[in-house]
């Protein structure tokens, strides 16, 4: 079950995106029933809902039509993909302490799979488990995050990290050539449970990136960017995204609200806490899109208006003379 109200970071969907782009498909399609734009996932952190990332990655395995799509995405993820976050992962000094950096900030990338991990004498454990109805999806979803796992160990620490086994809850494919070429170790398929399990000593392991001042820099720039974002501090950013979706049909506020699960009230007081109004976010976005019409295109005045949400090119020109001092074909002329 999916909960519109939880968000994860858009940088969790362009390793995917940016993949299967590469391998052809459309964006557009892959976009599909999703609610969402390319211009959402160019920012690496704004908040997409569950429901929309599961929508998704639902069209993403029917478009792919094969197997294995999941252990191919999740073994491209590297670490530095995950931004400062990422980073800050790399400049750790033991496994241990990525792996409890990782946990702290889970929610804000982990999206439809539930992960736990328990270290006993022996071995570390990572079990996942994923309640997800679509047997496709939910085999993807799987795949993915235990392939980014093992990814993210290798980058850590080499080739030396190296699983004990891998325990998988659904049955074993027809070809599990990239199972083993990933992975290294016993595979069981279809178990109580998914498992992936490490030799507990990799747990203190010394990463070789160590660093401690560029930790430390990095660690306060990856709790500062959580704790802004985690407060709301994106509002700004997330009315001015819904703003930039459909030139020419700016959503009113009252729809951004709806968007964003609050009133339109809530999504005023909010905005005003952070000294901005939407009609101010609004004016600007219909400004930005006026210059860089007027300076990359040749699209008629008119059809310029129509673009910026005017309902005729005089209302525009006299928007446009109070935004730059001069009219629309003056500041075409004046920057050519």
């Amino acid at each position: 079950m999916t909960h519109p109200s939880k968000r994860i970071y858009a940088i969790t969907l362009r390793k995917a995106h940016s993949f299967m782009k590469a391998q052809g498909l459309d964006p557009t399609a892959l976009l599909a029933n999703t609610e969402l734009f390319e211009a959402d996932l160019a920012e690496p952190y704004n908040r997409i809902r569950e429901d929309q990332a599961r929508m998704y990655y639902l069209t993403l395995v029917r478009l792919a039509d094969r197997d294995g799509v999941g252990l191919e995405i999740g073994w491209l993820t590297a670490i530095s993909d995950l931004g400062p976050h990422g980073m800050a992962l790399l400049a750790a000094r033991t496994v241990r302490e990525s792996l409890e950096k990782t946990w702290e900030l889970r929610d804000n990338y982990n999206v439809l799979v539930d992960w736990e991990y328990a270290a006993s004498d022996k071995l570390l454990t990572h079990t996942v488990r994923c309640s997800e109805p679509d047997e496709q999806l939910r085999t993807f979803l799987i795949e993915r995050g235990l392939a980014t796992l093992q990814a993210h160990a290798e980058e850590l620490i080499g080739s030396t990290a190296k699983p004990v086994r891998v325990l998988f809850d659904y049955k074993s494919p027809t070809d599990f050539d990239q199972y083993k070429k990933i992975f290294r170790c016993p595979l069981r398929f279809s178990q109580d449970k998914t498992q992936l399990s490490y030799p507990i000593e990799l747990f203190e392991r010394p990463i070789e990136t160590y660093d401690r001042q560029a930790g430390e820099v990095l660690g306060a720039l990856r709790v500062s960017l959580h704790e802004k974002l985690s407060s709301g501090g994106d509002i700004v950013h997330d009315v001015k995204m819904a703003l930039r979706r459909a030139p020419g049909k700016f959503p009113s506020v009252e729809s951004i609200a709806e968007g964003l699960a609050m009133s339109s009230r809530t999504l005023r007081r909010k905005l005003g806490q952070h000294g901005v109004r939407y009609q101010d976010l609004l004016e600007d976005e219909r400004r930005r899109v006026a210059e860089d019409l007027l300076l990359n295109t040749t699209m008629p005045i008119q059809q310029i208006a129509d673009q910026c949400g005017f309902n005729d090119a005089q209302n525009f020109s006299h928007a446009f003379r109070r935004w730059q001092g001069m009219t629309p074909t003056e500041f075409r002329n004046s920057r050519n």
